[in-house]
């Protein structure tokens, strides 16, 4: 018999209210959900009871492993599961054919939505994990427009020290807290008041140079949509 396929599915700080129904049919159908324990919160009782938390990528691989293929199995994924998060580390692991992607707003969308700005242009970038932004700072040298992933080792309120440190005092900040919860909050300040701030750990920094740059660097010049990969390095 043919392996179940596992669906990972995108869920926002709204919850299931904030799902498509499709979604929703999905995680319904589901013998096993596999996700956080912050997901529990989200969910009806009874996805509650079929939820087995798991704290690491490493062991959301594992449990998927142990099932053989016999159960059908939901893998909940903050947003969009490809969009810096879980749907690109398990289908490595684990084979693309094993899988299908149902996406939710990621949380980069909802906040340059939250501030009526485009990022068809911008420079964005995920801080966690890194150890130094020295090159992510170089780059946002170059760009009027860069959305941040910030972290636990690099909130805001850092991002705008090491920017200011560097030379870079232009950009006008906006931090999106807890998108799509009802604790939402943006706060916008230019960067020398948002190093005096502090903010929850659950949010996206939007940098806007409301000037432009007086000269536009080309395309070729820009990495849209992540991390060169020598950051990694």
């Amino acid at each position: 018999m043919a392996a179940e396929k596992v669906f990972i599915v995108g869920i926002g700080d709204d919850g299931i209210e904030g799902m498509t129904a499709h979604a929703v049919k999905i995680v319904e159908s589901a013998n096993i959900l596999l996700g956080p324990d912050s997901c529990s919160a989200l969910l009806s009782a009874d996805m509650q009871r079929r939820l087995e938390a798991v704290s690491s990528l490493e062991e959301l691989v594992d449990r998927i492993e142990e099932s053989g293929g016999q159960h059908k199995i939901v893998v909940l994924a903050s947003g969009d599961p490809l969009f810096y998060g879980t749907a690109r580390y398990v289908c490595a692991k684990l084979g693309k054919e094993r899988f299908e992607v149902v996406p939710h707003v990621s949380s980069m969308q909802l906040a340059f939505a939250r501030v009526k700005e485009s990022w068809e242009d911008a420079y964005l970038a995920n801080l966690s994990g890194l150890s130094v932004i020295d090159r992510v700072v170089d780059k946002i040298r170059t760009v009027d427009t860069a959305g941040l992933f910030t972290s636990e080792k690099w909130p805001p309120n850092a991002v705008a020290e090491i920017l200011l440190g560097q030379g870079v005092t232009e950009f006008q900040a906006y931090v999106c807290e807890n998108l799509g919860s009802p604790d939402e909050r943006v706060t916008q300040g230019s960067l020398h008041e948002i190093s005096k701030e502090s903010f929850g750990s659950l949010n996206v920094m939007i940098l806007i140079r409301p000037s432009g740059l007086t000269e536009p660097p080309s395309k070729a010049g820009r990495r849209l949509f992540g991390n060169s990969d020598e950051l990694f390095l």
